[in-house]
């Protein structure tokens, strides 16, 4: 297992996803120091704020990303843009003196890619007409694979507002299938 820095967030970005992100926390700020100074990553995992005293906040699994972007914010913050690499499962977290979360994490494999079925085509055509109408989402994606199920899969869970049940429930699969399942409902029962 390796110990890694953890970003706990109330959203989430999965391998070859991108998400921009504004630091102003000084734990924050030296992970992102420690980071560039050793031209490493760092793990993003979902953070419930509502979770009772005594429960853990964070979610069992979470993407280890690398920053690909820096730049200075018109508020004086620092942005950076992150690309997810790989998947983890978080094992045990402990926490330094300024608050900030390691981690010891075992690798999870990647959700192979494959073709969308008729059934979930619908799902990408939503996803490219989302991106047209946020373009400051589709921004973050110069190369897009609407064909490929675990890429659209993906960039959906990024998007919804998931508990850490569902998002646990959902990643500790090796493949998309009840990623899929569980958007073709969600996503059907929404436009009903």
């Amino acid at each position: 297992m390796e110990e890694i820095m953890l970003f706990p967030l109330s959203s989430i970005v999965l391998p070859e996803g991108k998400m921009k992100l504004r630091i102003f926390e000084p734990r924050y700020k030296r992970m992102v120091a420690e980071c560039s100074k050793a031209n490493s990553g760092f793990g993003m995992c979902l953070f419930d704020s509502k979770i009772k005293p005594n429960a853990n906040p964070l979610s069992e699994f979470g993407t280890w990303v690398k920053i690909v972007d820096f730049e200075s914010l018109s508020d004086g913050l620092l942005g950076i843009t992150v690309v997810g690499i790989k998947r983890f499962a978080i094992h045990k977290v402990r926490v330094e003196y300024d608050g900030l979360r390691r981690a010891k994490v075992e690798w999870q494999p990647s959700w192979p890619t494959e073709s969308i079925g008729d059934a979930q085509m619908f799902l990408s055509h939503y996803l490219q007409n989302l991106y047209k109408e946020f373009p400051q989402i589709g921004e973050l994606y110069p190369h897009r694979f609407f064909d490929d199920a675990s890429w659209v899969a993906q960039r959906w869970l990024e998007l919804l507002p998931l508990s850490n049940q569902q998002f646990d429930a959902l990643s500790q699969h090796e493949d998309c299938h009840r990623a899929l399942a569980f958007l073709t409902q969600t996503i059907e029962t929404y436009n009903d």
